[in-house]
């Protein structure tokens, strides 16, 4: 029971946490770019190119029915809807600072276009976003977490700063200094609020985004805002983004709300299933004691009948039999709280926000079990009181 209540608290707080941005009324719609083995033969090879294919995207989706905003992002970028991996691990060169490429520490980073940030209400703290005007050509703009900012420019505004980002593969035997070099200076040009984008549960880690239109990415999703109809919106986006490639695949079209419920998924299946063998131990409990309680009452109603015969109140008796199963409930309370306190420091990983020695949930768990052993006493102690001396003495 106690192991149940933790994971109970637990949930709920996990439950009510912010996320650090906003899941209503926004749907996810999947698609891929085509990648030939042979590069010249890839219509969407350069950001440039791509980002004429997205802008036609973005453009016809925002006329469908119910579209508030309309936003595009790589894999990575759907909040709580990506595994670890899809978080592209980027080597993180700042200026000014000497370090190796392959020495460098690592981000997550993500590929997301103008209107990303404002569709999901993360929220800028400093600094711009992304605008239309960052292309290809023009000098590469980047925006990070506070995350970020607290653990690589501590006590500094990261605004303005200049660093160069390499995929975290590159080894010092592949040149991968030169190579970071050659990637050229990418300039933070925003801070965000922290969002849980990765874990509800675990702290947020330091993120940087990228402009989509300064650099292509294959694997992508298309984010809708308004008043949609789950039902429908799958086939007119993919009516209208196969209106500008009719070789696009689009597929899996899904809330950001069912996405946030799917990541609780596991955490909710193992509190059902505690909860459940909880509330069996309980019933147990109760039959247990009732069971117990009703035995030793029959085995004393001759000691019972005797008090009775000598004047004994009744209301006594039903004190004596409720105060041997509230004994018993003690015995019981006491070493279920041993065994609780070891067993909650093992799921101490399983827990979030509350204590594994949370006071108030061993407190009420005790409660709640010596109210069911009263309620699981009273209907013996009830009939002990109720005997007729005379007649259980003959009986007996």
């Amino acid at each position: 029971m106690i192991a149940a209540s933790l994971l109970l608290r637990s949930f709920w707080d996990l439950f009510k946490v912010p996320p650090g941005f906003n899941p209503d009324r926004v749907m996810a719609i999947h698609t891929w770019l085509p990648g030939p083995n042979d590069p010249t033969a890839d219509m969407y090879r350069t950001a440039t190119q791509e980002s004429v294919l997205l802008r036609e995207i973005l453009r016809r989706s925002r006329t469908l029915p119910g579209v508030e905003e309309a936003a595009i992002g790589d894999v990575a970028a759907l909040p709580l809807g990506h595994n670890r991996g899809d978080l592209e691990p980027l080597l993180l060169i700042r200026e000014g600072l000497e370090t190796k490429a392959n020495e460098a520490p690592l981000i997550g980073g993500s590929i997301v276009s103008p209107g990303y940030f404002h569709l999901l209400g993360m929220a800028l703290l400093r600094g711009r976003l992304f605008s239309d005007h960052d292309l290809e050509d023009t000098p590469q703009v980047a925006i990070i977490n506070e995350a970020a900012a607290r653990t690589y420019w501590p006590g500094q505004d990261p605004v303005g700063q200049r660093v160069r980002l390499g995929l975290s593969g590159w080894s010092s035997n592949d040149g991968s200094t030169e190579r970071a070099a050659r990637e050229g200076w990418t300039m933070i040009v925003g801070v965000i609020a922290d969002a849980r984008t990765e874990s509800l549960a675990d702290a947020v880690t330091p993120q940087i985004y990228r402009s989509v239109y300064q650099r292509p990415f294959k694997t992508l999703t298309v984010f809708l805002r308004g008043q949609l109809d789950p039902s429908l919106i799958l086939a007119q986006v993919r009516e209208q983004v196969q209106s500008v490639d009719s070789g696009l695949p689009v597929f899996h079209a899904e809330t950001l709300d069912d996405v946030l419920s799917s990541s609780l998924s596991v955490r909710r299946f193992s509190m059902e299933m505690v909860a459940f063998f909880a509330a069996t131990a309980l019933l147990l409990a109760g039959l247990g004691i009732y069971g117990t309680i009703s035995f030793v009452v029959n085995e004393q109603k001759r000691e019972i009948a005797i008090r009775l015969a000598l004047g004994a109140q009744r209301g006594n008796i039903l004190k004596m039999v409720l105060r041997r199963g509230l004994g018993l409930a003690a015995a019981g309370v006491g070493l279920g709280v041993a065994g609780a306190l070891i067993f909650s420091h093992l799921m101490a990983g399983l827990l979030y926000g509350v204590s594994p020695t949370d006071l108030p949930t061993f407190a009420g768990v005790t409660l709640v079990l010596t109210l069911v052993a009263l309620a699981a006493s009273y209907i013996p102690a009830l009939r002990a009181m109720r005997l007729d001396p005379i007649t259980t003495l003959h009986s007996e």
